[in-house]
């Protein structure tokens, strides 16, 4: 059996990209739901096979938390999950006007920022998930509100829904599928992958995100996201988190990182199937 931890409880969208995951694999697996995201990273390799959780939004960019946990764990990405993101609004309350606090989940709070910013005086409280944002529209007052995920709310189930509230239409959250296992996966004939890495300037000196860059330039390899973190040892030093198509098994991959081995240090975090938008969308229907 599988364990597979996952941000809970039940229902959240890192549920849906979960059950989404278990669908497809062969063997039995049990999901195991944390009340937060770090707790379910943690829980990856001390309980638990596999984690899914999400890593970056669509109008938001990377989620910090999960990056900063890559670089000091063994983890390794062995699939990646995009899901479409859509929240409503809810409430006890008769009219928009009554509601004097709100909960919202830290990271759905970017994704609907507009909306958040047009309601004037009221009390906005942070969650570690959504589905603790509508607990506390079911369990509160006249006054209570919350920005929950859209499939989550039945007709009927309040008496104030706002439906779409995300700032983007098309928003889009990608999640990916973690293991302690450290062993890159045999590359499949006909399938497109994407490989994730951190470099680390250990060095300090100048022109170094410009040489890595270049390696892979003159390789003609697709830059699909780079992001940096800070040490946080001193300003100005930084790691890049950098997504690329590509399995490490080509041969311009291995020789790029092969090229920016000699100066700074690679982690290899893992080579995937890619998800293509069209898959994306068809995922979603």
């Amino acid at each position: 059996m599988i364990k597979i931890a996952t941000l809970g409880p039940a229902g959240t969208y890192s549920d849906t990209a979960t059950q989404r995951y278990v669908r497809k694999q062969s063997q039995v697996c049990e999901i195991h739901y944390f009340e937060s995201i770090k707790l379910a990273l943690n829980a990856v390799g001390h309980g638990c096979d596999i984690g899914v959780l999400p890593v970056e939004n669509f109008s938001e960019g990377f989620i910090s938390l999960v990056l900063d946990h890559l670089l000091d764990s063994e983890l390794s990405v062995v699939n990646e999950i995009r899901l479409p993101i859509q929240f409503s609004l809810v409430s006890r309350a008769a009219q928009l006007h009554a509601i004097k606090q709100l909960y919202v989940q830290f990271v759905a709070k970017g994704q609907c920022s507009e909306f958040l910013g047009s309601l004037g005086q009221v009390d906005i409280e942070t969650t570690e998930s959504n589905m603790e944002s509508l607990q506390f529209a079911v369990l509160g007052g006249a006054d209570t509100a919350a920005i929950v995920p859209s499939s989550a709310v039945k007709e009927g189930d309040f008496p104030l829904v706002i439906a779409d509230v995300n700032d983007y239409k098309n928003n889009e959250t990608r999640f990916l599928v973690f293991t302690k296992n450290s062993a890159v996966a045999q590359k499949i004939q006909d399938t497109e992958y994407k490989t994730s890495i951190i470099v680390m300037d250990e060095n300090d000196r100048p022109g170094f995100l410009g040489e890595v860059l270049l390696s892979f330039s003159n390789r003609k390899i697709n830059l699909t996201s780079i992001m940096s973190r800070p040490t946080k040892q001193t300003f100005g030093k930084y790691h890049f988190f950098i997504d690329f198509d590509g399995h490490v098994q080509d041969a311009n991959i291995a020789q790029a990182l092969a090229e920016i081995a000699v100066n700074c240090k690679v982690k290899l975090l893992g080579s995937y199937p890619k998800i293509g938008d069209a898959e994306a969308r068809a995922n979603a229907a």
